[in-house]
């Protein structure tokens, strides 16, 4: 099974600005050339930072590339797309934090395609979506959480630092996979699709496993994960079915790497990924534009062999980030 990856698009106001018209060129090209069986957008394929930005429209634009080209989609939450709600023309507050993304799903999740789903636990967009075998069996599972906002301080502002997943998606996480495994009728391994990486993130960067037969690519010395550690990671690693995450957020990062392995006590470890940067306009963008192609070889009986990434890049010309 062939995923294709695109995250921080960051398009604001379809078709108005060049670079918003670079990255749809982009986006169809990577279908294309791809051949994927399935595309996985990782958050921030919209740039919400001012209410003037034409967010809707763009969302809609990109959703009908996937739905004109019949291939079937996830979409997760970022830190930006829901950020302004459409309804107000204001900032999301606390008090009304999922108001933005739940405009955006009422629009994403009437498309034939579209694999999203809300779930029932915080924020929006938390499914699994099991992958089948030609007779009907479950063998495999693609998780999609939604990694929040920034957090908010005790006036229902934002500062800087990012929240990632709370302690209830942990136990949502928890419920589906065992349900994904009852489905299956035995042990089956998935994979994660979420916007801000996990916690563990600068520590797998600092000492994990370099893998994959693309550059690495990282030009800063820590990720932007989450301040605090809930166990998140804890949890896939007991639960033990999810062993390959990928994330998007950090612009500039692009790699691979196999963390926590421990062969000795029977533990092949989790793949840890940052895919490549997909919009023209992804803020502070210093990386080339390009795309994830994730292959997952679910009859694989170790973990190497499970999965193969690598990376597309456009065979034109584009500009570069135009925010500075």
């Amino acid at each position: 099974m062939r995923v294709l990856q695109l995250t921080d698009l960051h398009l604001t106001s379809i078709p108005l600005t060049k670079q918003d018209r670079q990255t749809i060129k982009w986006v169809k090209q990577a279908l294309k050339y791809s051949r994927a069986d399935i595309v996985a957008v990782t958050g921030d394929a919209i740039g919400s930072l001012w209410p003037f930005r034409l967010r809707d429209q763009a969302i809609v634009e990109l959703a009908e590339i996937f739905e004109e080209a019949e291939i079937y989609w996830m979409y997760t939450f970022g830190n930006h797309d829901g950020e302004w709600s459409q309804a107000t023309g204001k900032e999301v507050k606390e008090s009304n934090k999922d108001q933005g993304k739940e405009e955006i799903y009422q629009l994403l999740k009437g498309y034939k395609y579209s694999l999203m789903q809300k779930g029932d636990t915080d924020g929006v967009g938390n499914y699994v979506i099991d992958v089948v075998d030609g007779d009907g069996n479950v063998v495999y599972g693609l998780v999609n959480m939604d990694s929040q906002d920034r957090n908010f301080d005790e006036n229902g502002e934002k500062p800087t630092s990012y929240g990632g997943v709370t302690e209830n998606q942990v136990d949502w996480y928890e419920r589906e996979i065992n349900a994904l495994q009852s489905r299956a009728g035995a042990p089956v391994k998935s994979s994660l699709f979420m916007h801000v990486p996990l916690y563990e993130y600068t520590d797998a960067w600092l000492g994990g496993t370099h893998v994959g037969n693309f550059p690495v690519v990282n030009t800063e010395g820590k990720c932007y994960a989450p301040d605090k550690n809930i166990g998140f990671y804890q949890k896939l690693k007991q639960l033990g079915s999810t062993d390959f995450i990928t994330v998007g957020h950090d612009h500039d990062f692009n790699w691979l790497i196999k963390y926590d392995e421990d062969l000795a006590n029977g533990f092949e470890g989790v793949y840890f990924s940052y895919g490549r940067v997909s919009g023209v306009n992804a803020w502070q963008r210093r990386t080339p534009v390009g795309a994830t192609v994730i292959d997952i070889y679910v009859d694989a009986n170790n973990i190497d062999a499970r999965y193969k990434v690598s990376v597309i890049e456009p065979t034109f010309g584009y500009d570069e980030f135009a925010w500075w």
